[in-house]
């Protein structure tokens, strides 16, 4: 299928959508695989996915260059019932905040995702409610006709927290061929696709037509969803089995200068941090961020990391540097001894799970997100320091605390996390 241009796609005809779109592409892009399954003669077909959390959609979104419309769940497409949606989840995730500032965080994040699909033209689906389905169906149906595809997610509930697993579907959406049959006389395709987190890839398979003629509307619904989930399971345990990503001269001659350049910044950086001049240090710094960058995007895009030692010495460079400038940092300022704590924390967690996945299963899970975090933090301290910049008390004080609550949840994360990417690759 033809590609289309972002500024042509529903949702980001305005700059700011693409500016959006372009920082999201950071950390939710992934690459296409089987692309040959997918149509060459421009007809529109329907795409099934599992959904994993928030990841798959948003991740479908942003790598899949074509024209389609995204069925939406009616209680996330309206602001009242969007807010009780997400309420659950922001209390889970924040639950020392009183239920009046989650009622406030609530209702904010349900109007802008309200405002977010209406733009992407989301199709509203109420299972519950017949009246509803029928306005769906013909939603669907004359986005079809007019060339567009649909995005359909149909899993029973989410999976558990895992890297592959699939949940079963629902049946009812499938009627939508026999729909489409019945107002242009054409079989509709369903394109089966598989979301995979760990390696950020999307699989396409064969696609699977709707047989309107002849068979009976919930029998034909039934076989095209069983056999959808059993397609997309088949490439979850593809995927399981998949081997580690080679690294090809180009990429092991990048991973080996990036560590080296940062080890020999090490030496002028632990030099410079006795003297009084935080400029240059934050030169330095700066530089050392930017090989780690460069690092990450070149060893791999999925947890498992195609060579441990590079991945290893990488985030104890990382780790190094990040404490060197926190100790000068505390010199200034002796409060920031708490946030030294709390990185030396995070180094012995993402280490110590790591080193179980590579000692029971030879497979490394990676960093978590606590190492952006704080890199992102000691920049801004650093720029602070250098600018002459004071910060009240209070701001500072909550400045740790939040330090500290993002540092338990992404313990929690890494931990949780490793356990089952290494009961994942034992079973495969």
């Amino acid at each position: 299928m033809k590609a289309i241009k972002l500024s042509k796609r529903p949702g980001f005809e305005t700059f700011g959508m693409r500016a959006v779109y372009r920082l999201l592409y950071l950390f939710f892009h992934c690459r296409l695989l089987s692309e040959h399954n997918l149509p060459e003669d421009g007809e529109p077909v329907v795409f099934v996915a599992n959904h994993y959390n928030v990841f798959g959609p948003v991740s479908f979104i942003l790598s899949v260059p074509l024209l389609y419309s995204v069925w939406v769940n009616e209680d996330i497409i309206t602001p009242e019932t969007a807010a009780k949606t997400f309420h659950p989840g922001v209390k889970a995730l924040v639950p020392f905040l009183g239920e009046k500032a989650i009622h406030w965080v609530c209702e904010k994040l349900g109007r802008l995702a309200c405002r977010i699909l209406v733009r992407f033209k989301a199709i509203p689906v109420d299972r519950n409610n017949p009246g509803r389905l029928i306005s769906t169906m013909r939603q669907s149906v004359a986005a079809l006709s007019e060339g567009q595809s649909l995005l359909i997610f149909p899993e029973v509930g989410l999976p558990e927290y895992s890297l592959t697993s699939v949940t079963p579907f629902f049946s009812g959406f499938a009627t939508i061929g026999s729909v489409y049959y019945r107002k242009t006389g054409k079989a509709l395709r369903f394109c089966p696709c598989y979301i995979d987190e760990q390696h950020h890839t999307i699989r396409f398979g064969e696609l699977i037509t709707y047989q309107a003629e002849g068979t009976a509307i919930k029998e034909e619904s039934q076989r095209v969803s069983d056999a959808l989930n059993q397609r997309i399971q088949e490439m979850a345990a593809a995927s399981r089995r998949s081997p580690r990503e080679k690294s090809t001269p180009v990429r092991r001659t990048i991973i080996f200068f990036c560590n080296l350049l940062r080890l020999l910044l090490l030496i002028p950086l632990i030099v410079l941090l006795s003297l009084p001049n935080p400029e240059t240090s934050l030169i330095l710094y700066a530089i050392s961020q930017g090989l780690r960058i460069l690092f990450n995007a070149t060893v791999s895009r999925s947890y498992a990391a195609s060579n441990h030692l590079s991945f290893l010495m990488s985030h104890a460079l990382g780790m190094v540097t990040d404490i060197c400038m926190l100790l000068y940092l505390v010199s200034l300022r002796p409060a920031l001894r708490w946030l030294l704590l709390a990185l030396v924390l995070n180094f012995f967690i993402t280490v110590l799970s790591n080193f179980i996945s590579l000692v029971r299963t030879r497979w490394c899970a990676g960093v978590n997100y606590f190492d952006t975090l704080s890199a992102n933090l000691i920049c801004f301290l650093c720029f602070q320091q250098m600018l002459h910049i004071r910060l009240a008390p209070l701001f500072f004080g909550g400045l740790l605390l939040l330090t500290y609550i993002f540092l338990g949840l992404s313990a929690g994360y890494t931990v949780i996390f490793n356990l089952r990417f290494r009961d994942e690759i034992e079973t495969a």
